[in-house]
C-alpha cells in the first residue's frame, strides 16, 4: 500500500540480508492505479496476487482475465466474532479486543461485528466497556500502547463519516470521536468505538476499516450463523464456545474462508492457506 511503503521496504531489507539473490524480489513504489495496472497488463507477468479493496480487486481480476492470467485476490471483510452462552468470556473478551482494535481495525480480517448470544449479552458488553476504560491509545511503537492511529487523513475522514452514520442508526456505547491533544495532534487517532445495533444497518454490513465494532444480539446459534453470513463478504470468522460439536458445525456453517475456534478473527499462520 502506498500509505505504508516503508513497512514493505523494511521487509525487503530482511530478505536481502538473508541472501535472497538480486532480482528475485523487487520493491516498486507508486499508486496502485499506475504501478498495479502496469504490472497486470505487462505480458511478461504471468500471475498476479492482489490484496486490497473490493473495487480495486474487481479491476485487477478483469484486467487479468482479459489476458488469461492467473489471478489471486484477497479482498475486504466484515468479519464476525460469535460468542455463545457457554463461551469462556474472559478469553472471548481478549479475542475481540485484539481482533477489533489491535491494529486499529486496519486489517482485512479485523473483527468488525460482535455477535452475542442473548444469554451473555449484557454481561459481556459490560466487560468490554469496562476493559476499554483502561485501553491505551497512542504511539504504536510503545510497548504499553494498545492501539495506534489510522493510516491517513483520508481513512480517518472515512471512519468518522461512518461513525456519524452509526450515530443516526444505532446506539453509541463508547468512543465515536477523533482524539486531540499531545501525540494525537501528530497523527490520525480515533478512539475505540462500539455501537449496539440491529442486523441490517450500514455499519453492521459495510466495511469500515477502522476501530469501529458493531454489537448484535442473537437468540441462538442458528440466528448467529444467519447474521454472520448475511453480508457481501466472506473472509474470516470466529466462534467462542465450549461445545466441540458446535465448533465443528460452525466450520461448515459459516460462509468464510477462515473460521477460528476460541480465537480472534486475525492472526493467520503464514505457512497455511489464507482467506
Amino acid at each position: 500500500a502506498s500509505n505504508t511503503a516503508r513497512c514493505a521496504a523494511e521487509v525487503v531489507k530482511v530478505y536481502e540480508a538473508a541472501g535472497l539473490p538480486p532480482g528475485v524480489l523487487n520493491f516498486v513504489t507508486g499508486s496502485g492505479a499506475t504501478v498495479g495496472a502496469a504490472l497486470v497488463e505487462d505480458p511478461r507477468v504471468r500471475a498476479v496476487s492482489f490484496t486490497g479493496g473490493v473495487e480495486a480487486g474487481r479491476d485487477v481480476y478483469a484486467r487479468g482475465a482479459q489476458r488469461l492470467k492467473m489471478v489471486h485476490l484477497e479482498l475486504g471483510g466484515k468479519n464476525p466474532q460469535i460468542v455463545m452462552d457457554d463461551a469462556n468470556l474472559p478469553l472471548a473478551l481478549e479475542g475481540v479486543l485484539f481482533g477489533a482494535f489491535g491494529t486499529s481495525g486496519q486489517r482485512c480480517t479485523a473483527t468488525s461485528r460482535l455477535i452475542l448470544h442473548a444469554g451473555v449479552y449484557d454481561r459481556f458488553l459490560e466487560m468490554l466497556v469496562r476493559r476499554l476504560e483502561t485501553f491505551r491509545v497512542g504511539d504504536p511503537l510503545a510497548p504499553e500502547t494498545d492501539m495506534g492511529p489510522v493510516a491517513s487523513a483520508d481513512q480517518e475522514r472515512k471512519i468518522l463519516q461512518y461513525i456519524e452514520v452509526g450515530k443516526a442508526e444505532a446506539h453509541l456505547v463508547v468512543g465515536g470521536e477523533k482524539l486531540a491533544g499531545g501525540i494525537y495532534d501528530r497523527g490520525f487517532f480515533i478512539g475505540p468505538t462500539i455501537f449496539e445495533t440491529r442486523h441490517g444497518t450500514r455499519i453492521s454490513k459495510e466495511e469500515i476499516f477502522g476501530p469501529v465494532l458493531s454489537v448484535i444480539k442473537v437468540a441462538d446459534y442458528a440466528e448467529a450463523v444467519r447474521v454472520a453470513n448475511d453480508v457481501d463478504y466472506g473472509l474470516s470468522s470466529s466462534i467462542y464456545t465450549r461445545d466441540v460439536n458446535r465448533a465443528f458445525r460452525a466450520i461448515e456453517d459459516l460462509e468464510a474462508g477462515i473460521t477460528y475456534i476460541n480465537a480472534p478473527t486475525i492472526g493467520a499462520e503464514i505457512q497455511l492457506p489464507f482467506g
